[in-house]
């Protein structure tokens, strides 16, 4: 006579529901001020609970899983910001709308933010440089997007891709404060804002041969409602 497994809910979650439990256990984990690579595979089991062999149906190992978490976290964050910045016709409306819409998508998943700042200077090479290409594509986004609108005139190409990928990772970086300081939001978001057009403005004044101050009494740096 045959024995039939009992299949419980563990194994009915094996499916894209079980990726998607260990996917949000990994990041519970981690943003308890620990990386990724630290975790066990019993104790990602455990925290989504599922078996522990289930981790190996959908990722070979802690990297993959981390990869996966950073895909995930590039398209859900590139689609929007994309969208966004096709309605803006000025650099400074740019710059305030940008960095909003990253912050309120900070406040909804927090733990993103707090894992990804952290696996930037992680124990993983691939993990590091998946993020890095990550930041890399929103600021090439952002550089090919103002170049379209025109909203950074004499600006070349290649300054405008390096001036836009400072800006995605000081963004990046402030969601930090931004996530741990409620009380500061208005200030830090003001900084960062403030931050982006002086380094556009800076560059374009540079490019174009102009005294600094001269091409600021030019330019309006709007500052954030």
């Amino acid at each position: 006579m045959s024995k039939h497994k009992d299949i419980g809910p563990q194994d009915e979650a094996a499916g894209p529901t079980g990726r998607e439990k260990l996917l949000s256990a990994a990041l519970k984990l981690a943003a308890k001020s620990r990386n990724l690579s630290t975790i066990g595979v019993r104790e990602l089991g455990r925290e989504a609970g599922l078996n522990p062999n289930t981790f190996y149906r959908h990722f070979t190992d802690l990297d993959d899983l981390s990869m996966a978490l950073i895909d995930q976290l590039g398209k859900e964050l590139r689609v929007p910001l994309q969208a966004l910045r096709r309605s803006i016709v000025s650099r400074e409306e740019n710059a305030v709308r940008t960095v909003e819409l990253v912050f309120d998508f900070a406040k909804d998943h927090p733990d993103v933010f707090i894992v990804g700042v952290r696996e930037l200077y992680g124990a993983s090479p691939r993990v590091r440089e998946a993020l890095r290409r990550t930041i890399g594509e929103v600021a090439g986004d952002l550089a090919e997007d103002m170049r379209v609108m025109q909203i950074t005139p004499g600006l070349d190409d290649k300054t405008a891709r390096e001036l836009a990928e400072v800006v995605a990772v000081q963004t990046f970086h402030s969601t930090l404060d931004y996530l741990e300081h409620p009380d500061q939001r208005s200030e830090i978001l003001r900084r960062v804002v403030q931050f982006i057009n002086a380094l556009f403005v800076g560059a374009m004044a540079i490019q174009a041969g102009l005294p600094l101050a001269t091409m600021v009494s030019t330019q309006k740096l709007k500052k954030p409602d």
